[in-house]
């Protein structure tokens, strides 16, 4: 399947086009993976969705942002990839530089709401995965000139009102009190 992700035209109209043989041919490639492959096969996927992300300048397309989704969806089953390998994927795309990027954005969005990123991480929790993402974070210029305010917008709401949400039901946020109290001092640092 990673292999098939790297081939997809990034022209939207192109990719409009070719969506119906593409998503059947998604769908062929992810069954029938023996279960001792599962993460592995998962895992490269996933690095060659990020690839197509990462290349991707073309403005934002419905499609593109369902297209995204459904792939996701084919890897949130069991087995997962390793906490590790989740975590490394999802920092991949945040380091990359150009975070006034909306399809950068929504491919976070979607990872961390679909694998339950935050949930599993506080589980545990899983310290040093949590802070190598506030590290990252910690890196970016959310109030670079170049942002417009309505990607300065979006990105506040994944901040807050997803990574940090406030809410207390919400089992999905990195910034449950019990994640808090181990990690004080890297939130601290954050929010400074």
């Amino acid at each position: 399947m990673d292999e098939y992700i790297r081939q997809l035209t990034h022209n939207n109209q192109q990719f409009g086009r070719e969506w119906p043989s593409t998503f059947d041919k998604l769908h062929k490639l992810s069954i029938d993976i023996p279960e001792i492959d599962q993460p592995t096969f998962k895992v490269k996927s996933l690095e060659a969705l990020i690839d197509y992300v990462l290349a991707d300048t073309e403005e934002i397309a419905q499609i593109k942002t369902t297209f995204l989704e459904i792939t996701i969806k084919k890897f949130i089953n069991d087995p997962l990839p390793s906490l590790d390998e989740l975590v490394r994927i999802f920092c991949r795309v945040l380091e990359f530089p150009n975070t006034n990027h909306l399809f950068n954005l929504i491919f976070l969005q979607k990872f961390y709401s679909l694998f339950r990123l935050g949930e599993h991480l506080s589980s545990l929790p899983s310290v040093d995965l949590i802070d190598s993402i506030l590290i990252c974070l910690k890196k970016h210029e959310f109030l670079d000139q170049n942002f417009d305010n309505q990607m300065q917008e979006k990105w506040s709401h994944f901040l807050s009102q997803t990574i940090f949400s406030s809410l207390i039901c919400d089992k999905n946020k990195l910034n449950d009190e019990q994640t808090m109290n181990k990690m004080r001092s890297s939130f601290q640092q954050l929010y400074r």
